[in-house]
């Protein structure tokens, strides 16, 4: 992985530099320069990206909930998907190296999720998002699984769908945990899954809406 970030690393200067004069534009001018960046990145990197189901992505507002393998998690959803979108990120990843301001840029919402203060400014920001018209992606495992197989939801982690009565898109992920365990696999892959209506699930309970968005994400998970 060290090997990775030092050849990309003047890409890592240009897309710094360029994240300065990109902090005064629109969402949807820093997103398309964001999906470039992207693309570049996963092309330095030697990966292939395949993307599948962007024919389910309408002009709508949306709660992506996808699972997480990796460290290039970010830049393969962004270089998949065409329609803007924010993410929900803890705060320390506000932090990062270049990373961190092109998250701004896209209006990322970073939290304290080990507060309650934190917890409620995240939901009340999201809950604006929406009424703006901005779609928003989760992590609803928390954390990295690094594997083909993933982790339990965190408690909650679909509490916004159903505050902000938003349509869902399960999104899942293949092999993007390659450069975090070193694998020679260069073949990524990105699914975005027929929507979840909130008609559809708005009277089912908690525990079942979250066993169907775990199914359907894993569903499409290519296994070896």
């Amino acid at each position: 992985m060290i090997f990775s970030v030092i050849k990309i690393f003047p890409l890592l200067i240009y897309a710094g530099i360029l994240s300065i004069f990109y902090k005064s534009k629109t969402l949807e001018e820093n997103y398309f320069k964001a999906r470039q960046l992207s693309k570049k990145v996963l092309d330095w990197l030697g990966y292939n990206l395949k993307v599948n189901g962007v024919e389910n992505i309408k002009d709508k507002t949306y709660l992506f909930l996808c699972n997480h393998q990796g460290t290039i998690d970010p830049a393969i959803i962004v270089a998949g998907c065409p329609k803007p979108i924010s993410f929900i990120s803890k705060k320390e990843n506000e932090k990062i190296f270049v990373l961190g301001q092109w998250a701004k840029n896209i209006k990322t919402i970073h939290f304290d999720r080990e507060t309650r203060e934190g917890n409620i400014s995240m939901i009340k920001t999201s809950l604006r998002y929406f009424k703006e018209g901005k779609s928003l992606l989760i992590f609803p495992e928390g954390t990295r699984s690094k594997k083909d197989e993933m982790n339990e939801f965190k408690k909650n982690s679909l509490q916004l769908a159903y505050l902000g009565k938003v349509d869902i898109i399960p999104v899942t992920l293949n092999n993007a945990y390659c450069l975090d365990v070193n694998s020679k696999c260069k073949t990524v892959s990105i699914d975005f899954n027929e929507v979840i209506k909130y008609e559809d699930y708005k009277d089912l309970p908690y525990d079942q809406l979250s066993e169907i968005v775990f199914n359907k994400i894993k569903s499409k998970i290519k296994t070896k």
